[in-house]
């Protein structure tokens, strides 16, 4: 199991290292693109949080099911709770930069999510 979380923790860092490149790209090749000029702080945010969460998950993955669910539930809604209010404070700050904040926010936080279900689910059978 160990060695699984591991190999997993090591390919997400992967997934991560290959957004990083693909976001400097789109900057540098599409230089009017949404993309918010704050990227790096908002894509390293992530993959902590992120991996905060996962590692938390994984405490409750051996567990029954309902008590699986409800910290999967719990977590996710804090960070919710959390994104949002970053989400709205940065919006209040920087009004001119507001959308295109929201977006990439959106978009890395969508990326990052969607890895950390699949690689959960994917520990989850194995258990």
């Amino acid at each position: 199991m160990k060695s699984q979380i591991k190999s997993t923790l090591f390919s997400f860092t992967l997934y991560f290292i290959a957004i990083v490149l693909a976001s400097f790209i789109i900057q540098y090749s599409l230089p009017n693109s949404p993309i918010s000029s704050t990227w790096p702080y908002i894509l390293v945010f992530l993959y902590v949080f992120t991996l905060i969460a996962f590692v938390i998950l994984l405490k409750y993955i051996e567990s029954r099911i309902s008590m699986f669910a409800n910290a999967f539930m719990l977590v996710n809604f804090g960070k919710l709770i959390l994104f949002t209010a970053i989400i709205l404070i940065y919006a209040w700050f920087n009004r001119a930069e507001a959308i295109s904040f929201t977006i990439t926010f959106f978009a890395y936080y969508l990326a990052l999510t969607t890895y950390e279900i699949i690689a959960l689910l994917r520990i989850q059978k194995k258990t």
